[in-house]
């Protein structure tokens, strides 16, 4: 009996160990930060998005927003506000490779994936990411940060939202049909 407790106390001890190693394996695929970017709603002035031959620009003037090379559309409001809402909370949730050869596999290479990138004031980048739609979770996309080689899951699906079309950002306002007849 005193021999069978032993037994099963070098085992635990294993195991224990083994749990260990395991745990402290598993924390090298964790992001150390969270967020995904460290900037203010408030210092952005423009972002461009592009995506093989398609490419898109949003501009702020202060007051408002409008698409570069599109005076016809109007920026709907409610797609702005959605866009910041998710993208400047976006976390990164796991390490998914840390090699640039996988980069189009995971949809992120420089001409498999999404670009975004955010403009100051002066004109100078803030942040930029390249996006991709991830095979394995519908609820993710797989993400780039600048130029680092890493890639991440994220903790929402946002291919849909970085869309370089402009009529995904903007549409054509027609005018007021009281007003087509005010002879004023």
């Amino acid at each position: 009996m005193a021999n069978q407790l032993k037994w099963m106390t070098i085992v635990l001890i294993i195991l224990l160990g083994a749990l260990a190693i395991n745990s402290n394996q598993q924390k090298r695929y964790n992001a150390k930060s969270d967020l995904i970017f460290d900037i203010n709603r408030d210092d952005v002035f423009a972002f461009e998005i592009s995506k093989s031959n398609e490419s898109l620009k949003l501009n702020y003037d202060g007051e408002s927003w409008s698409i570069e090379n599109h005076d016809s559309l109007t920026v709907k409001t409610n797609t702005i506000g959605s866009f910041f809402n998710t993208i400047l909370t976006l976390k990164k949730t796991s390490l998914v490779s840390k090699n640039p050869d996988n980069w189009d596999k995971f949809m992120v290479g420089d001409s498999t994936g999404t670009h975004l990138k955010f403009i100051d004031y002066n004109s100078e980048t803030l942040a930029k990411i390249v996006v991709g739609r991830s095979n394995a979770e519908w609820s993710t996309s797989n993400v780039r940060i600048a130029n680092d080689p890493e890639v991440y899951h994220t903790s929402e699906n946002i291919s849909w939202q970085v869309n370089p079309s402009p009529t995904y950002w903007g549409e054509v306002v027609k005018p007021d049909s009281a007003n087509l007849f005010d002879s004023n």
